[in-house]
């Protein structure tokens, strides 16, 4: 192609067509100028392109990240409601003066003491999102409503899951270790007749219990709800950054 641009232009030379020659090589002088604009509109419209896809891949992170948190209020939530049925009915069964149900002492006193519970509001898949430099790219809106889950609503949850590890430690040195109630290898029945000597005490420390539990159940359901009601917003910017990068 170039060798034949060039023979026009020697030929127009050699024919002493001088204002041609200037006109055809003007002409080629355009022509090259548009071919480099549109090398790089095509390359701006590829790196677009692959910024968009890199995007959606942050999102899709974001979204399993925020789903598997959301699964885990959900079966935290469930699991405390678990217990505290247990301990209602353990209450139920104390203000009808009758013998605490086997059933459910091991459960009761095994939560009662568990000082291990922890939250973390944090993720590495989390972490790594927000220090990415597509960060910066999302629209405000959604990366406030994101950040608002993890820093809001999780960290309201560390604390929670804090005061009820510092209550069951207390529990633990006050109340079940003086009264032998930490051995959960010997008898329900055994259990329950240590607890029915003082069952003031036990009513005491249980409904101290009974409310760091329904505080996590409230916190978990609260979690769970922004993190539904954030993900359909997520998603459908994501669509719309997928549909854009074809």
């Amino acid at each position: 192609m170039i060798k034949f641009f060039r023979t026009i232009r020697k030929s127009l030379l050699a024919q002493g067509r001088i204002t041609r020659y200037l006109t055809y090589a003007v002409g080629e002088i355009m022509l090259v100028v548009v071919g480099i604009l549109i090398a790089l509109q095509f390359n701006n419209w590829n790196e677009n392109r692959k910024l968009r896809l890199r995007q959606v891949d942050l999102i899709n992170a974001l979204v399993l990240d925020l789903n598997a948190k959301r699964n885990e209020n959900i079966g935290d939530l469930e699991y405390g409601q678990r217990i505290m049925a247990k301990a209602e009915r353990a209450v139920g069964d104390l203000d009808s003066g009758i013998q605490l149900d086997t059933a459910d002492i091991k459960d009761l006193l095994r939560n009662m003491a568990a000082d291990e519970w922890r939250y973390m509001t944090t993720t590495p898949s989390y972490t790594s999102i927000i220090n990415s430099d597509l960060w910066q790219q999302l629209p405000d809106t959604l990366a406030k409503g994101v950040q608002r889950i993890y820093d809001h609503h999780s960290n309201g949850l560390r604390v929670c899951f804090e005061k009820h590890s510092e209550y069951a430690t207390h529990c633990r040195l006050t109340y079940l270790a003086p009264h032998g109630l930490l051995d959960l290898d010997k008898d329900p029945m055994a259990l329950s007749m240590k607890i029915a000597k003082d069952p003031e005490a036990f009513r005491v420390h249980l409904t101290t219990f009974m409310s760091g539990v329904y505080r996590l159940i409230k916190y978990n359901g609260s979690s769970a709800k922004a993190i539904e009601a954030q993900i359909p917003a997520l998603t459908s910017y994501r669509d719309e950054l997928a549909g854009g990068s074809h």
